[in-house]
């Protein structure tokens, strides 16, 4: 493993605390009427697994490849292989990339990956410079 960063914003937690609460008081509620409580009980399962899996992820280079994994890693994984990379743009603002597919949380900088058949893939990243430096090692040109 050449770079690896893991990001998590619980504010998402925060966001969606309203929710799970009053999908929790549901549970209850058909709890005690004893009927309904495995749909309630799958919704709030459902609920509290997305918010896990949107509110972190986790970046990884090796030698063959980029992979960004959610919280989980259960919904939200892709991998972009080294040699499919045409090249990359680094930005210091996290807001600032937007590709195809984007992985954004509050970040000191973010990465744009351009794909060979033409997609994007962009992510957050804390240490831009260090992200460039090792993908530069890896032999993808970087980009103006």
């Amino acid at each position: 493993m050449l770079y690896e960063e893991r990001f998590s914003a619980r504010w998402v937690f925060l966001l969606l605390l309203p929710a799970l609460i009053a999908l929790g008081i549901g549970l209850y509620m058909t709890y005690k009427t004893e009927e309904g409580i495995w749909g309630i009980a799958v919704a709030w399962i459902i609920t509290l697994l997305i918010t896990v899996e949107v509110s972190s992820f986790k970046l990884q280079i090796d030698e063959n490849s980029v992979r960004i994994r959610g919280g989980l890693g259960l919904f939200v994984r892709i991998t972009v292989r080294i040699e499919d990379i045409e090249g990359f743009i680094v930005k210091h603002d996290w807001k600032a990339c937007g590709g195809r597919v984007h992985f954004s949380l509050p970040a000191r900088g973010c990465v744009l990956l351009r794909k060979r058949n033409g997609g994007t893939v962009s992510f957050s990243t804390n240490n831009p410079e260090e992200v460039a430096r090792v993908l530069a090692t890896l032999g993808v040109p970087r980009e103006p």
